[in-house]
């Protein structure tokens, strides 16, 4: 080959591959590059907002505060707040007048800073306040082992449901209500239930039976509910959505020590999960929402089985 033809092909071949390196190296960068965010999720909406701590619970981590209106959130209102990070919770007491942030994602929300205020930059003390203490609706609750009286509600088919219709089963019973706010709350105990659902009708096809009772029974009528149940792909047969009058659902609430009021339009409420058994007695009682739908299995089948082995998940 002579000369003249081998140096511009030569030249064509180092461009060429020169090309094709950079091109890899970016592909390179491209792929390895991590995400501006980490491995850390960042949360869809965060709000701060002012209010007075009405409780400070530190076993389960959660804050009772009467705070103003989130705007386009919530209204004033009192409601319990996860606080994940326990050293939050140092210092405060109930009374105190805080300003916090809210971090809200599509399945949580938590207090991710709070602080201190002087007193008259809170929520008057006397608004929203309870007319029961935590301590005085705990001494009234059942107990485990004590038998659950019968009720009678309705359900999201306009019939009646009673709990003595499921007596030879398990029940597990939570409290609901269809426009609750918060991801962690009512949202949950509904999704939990749909997995509980999935999960012991496997295993325990026609031996238990979940029920949700709604706190808003002004709102949640049996075709509110109905509505309610198909977002969940809930099974009549085996999980029922239940309404009544309002001292039909107070004196439910009162076996389990529930908290819930009305104010402004919405519900402020504790949360609480129990689990009944066959014999209608009273098996647990979840007091929060950190229970799965994998623990109260394993409590089903304890309770059904007397077989205390952990399965597989």
């Amino acid at each position: 080959m002579k000369p003249k033809i081998i140096l511009p092909a030569l030249a064509a071949i180092i461009v060429i591959a020169a090309c094709l390196m950079i091109a890899l190296g970016h592909r390179q960068q491209n792929v390895l590059k991590p995400s501006i965010h980490g491995s850390t999720p960042v949360p869809a909406k965060t709000f701060i907002v002012h209010g007075t701590i009405r409780n400070v619970d530190v076993a389960n981590g959660i804050l009772r505060i009467a705070h103003e209106e989130i705007p386009n959130y919530m209204p004033a209102m009192t409601m319990p707040f996860t606080v994940k990070d326990p050293a939050l919770l140092n210092g405060l007491a109930t009374g105190d007048s805080v300003q916090f942030e809210l971090a809200i994602t599509d399945n949580d929300s938590w207090i991710s800073h709070i602080e201190k205020l002087p007193s008259s930059e809170g929520i008057p003390s006397s608004a929203n306040a309870s007319t029961a203490s935590p301590q005085e609706r705990e001494a009234e609750c059942l107990q485990s082992g004590e038998a659950v009286p019968d009720f009678q509600l309705v359900d999201q088919d306009g019939k009646p449901v009673r709990l003595s219709d499921f007596r030879g089963k398990a029940v597990v019973l939570t409290f609901i209500y269809t426009r609750c706010p918060l991801p962690n709350f009512c949202r949950l105990m509904s999704k939990n239930f749909a997995e509980l659902e999935q999960r012991l009708s496997k295993e325990f096809s026609g031996k238990y039976h979940l029920l949700s009772i709604t706190m808003d029974p002004d709102f949640d009528r049996p075709e509110v509910l109905k509505d309610y149940a198909s977002r969940y792909d809930a099974r009549a047969s085996d999980w029922s959505f239940a309404t009544g009058t309002a001292d039909q659902i107070k004196s439910v609430a009162s076996l389990v020590g529930l908290y819930y009021a009305r104010e402004n339009g919405l519900i402020t409420h504790d949360l609480r999960t129990a689990l009944i058994g066959p014999d209608g007695r009273l098996v647990h009682l979840w007091k929060s929402n950190v229970w799965t739908p994998y623990e109260v299995q394993r409590m089903v089948r304890e309770t059904l089985t007397g077989n205390r082995d952990v399965a597989t998940r």
